[in-house]
């Protein structure tokens, strides 16, 4: 373990040189800070907000202090993490640069408690990791290497209810909200659940339809060209990230997307159509050359490309 200065204060960073989000906390000082100012603008003063899937704990803080900066204080922060290997480092995060009050849950959300175990060992971006159900006869095998399960009705008979709901948890977002369907139907808590591209993404669109909600396509850099450490040059040229904002309309109306220095998408979405397009017209990854072009020349080049004229072949006299 050691530590880090970073925009959310000193964070405390485990031994993992080859993390994507380590190293964007020692590189850049900071971790999808723009996803969380999105965020934070949703949050109004003394709400609870549950952070499903903490991490290290850097989402949960920085819209806190966004929050509070904005004079709109939270009330308590609950930050949920199942990894075992970083409860140390996220609960020694959340004493140091939280002011509001705040716990740590050690569990996975799912629609029934139970118990999960990692798809595969994802060593250059733990934060991605996917857990799956223990079933059939690897249920007993499994169980001592595995994490528990909890349904957030469960936990809400613990902690109390949330008034904003982040749920960044690698394909069960779908089983986070049926495992509480009844009181975000019928609260409408704010949720912000990450939107990636799989077909799992629009079984969770039903879902929030489902609930009530109008949702909101959002999609953004996933790292800041004004970063805390003033980089010129960030790991991946025009990667972005996504969620699935729902929220009562009431709270929509303080969502802006601009203002930020970055090109933000924010697109409704009432169908998986509409989804399906949101997500297809989303960059997650470009040469860098193609992110200093201009408007104009990157028409020209998708021009190109559709017709298969290559620059090797362009202006050349052979046959």
């Amino acid at each position: 373990m050691r530590n880090v200065e970073t925009i959310y204060g000193a964070i405390t960073l485990p031994d993992w040189p080859h993390d994507l989000i380590v190293r964007s906390l020692e590189d850049l000082g900071e971790w999808a800070y723009l996803e969380q100012q999105l965020l934070a603008q949703l949050v109004c003063r003394d709400d609870v907000f549950w952070d499903g899937g903490a991490f290290l704990g850097t989402f949960g803080i920085g819209v806190a202090q966004i929050a509070a900066q904005g004079g709109r204080p939270l009330k308590r922060l609950v930050a949920i993490e199942p990894g075992a290997e970083l409860a140390g480092a996220l609960a020694e995060n959340l004493r140091r640069n939280l002011v509001c009050d705040h716990s740590l849950v050690s569990c996975a959300l799912g629609a029934e408690a139970g118990h999960l175990v990692p798809a595969e060992n994802q060593t250059d971006n733990r934060g991605a990791l996917e857990y799956r159900k223990l079933e059939g006869p690897e249920a007993g095998t499994l169980l001592a290497s595995g994490v528990e399960c909890q349904p957030l009705w469960h936990l809400r008979s613990v902690h109390g209810n949330y008034d904003v709901l982040k749920l960044d948890i690698e394909g069960m977002e779908v089983e986070g909200i049926k495992g509480d369907f009844d009181y975000i139907r019928d609260h409408k808590p704010v949720i912000w659940a990450e939107c990636n591209e799989s077909f799992n993404s629009l079984l969770l669109l039903e879902a929030l339809v489902a609930a009530g909600y109008d949702p909101v396509y959002v999609a953004f850099p996933a790292f800041r060209q004004a970063n805390f450490r003033g980089r010129a040059e960030v790991p991946y040229a025009m990667a972005y990230e996504a969620a699935l904002l729902a929220a009562p309309q009431d709270r929509l109306a303080a969502f802006e997307a601009s203002g930020f220095g970055e090109d933000v998408i924010v697109r409704p979405v009432k169908t998986s159509w509409d989804l399906r397009q949101a997500l297809w017209a989303t960059p997650r990854w470009a040469d860098s050359a193609w992110a200093q072009a201009s408007r104009a020349e990157l028409v020209a080049l998708l021009g190109r490309m559709q017709r298969g004229e290559t620059l090797g072949g362009f202006l050349n006299d052979t046959p």
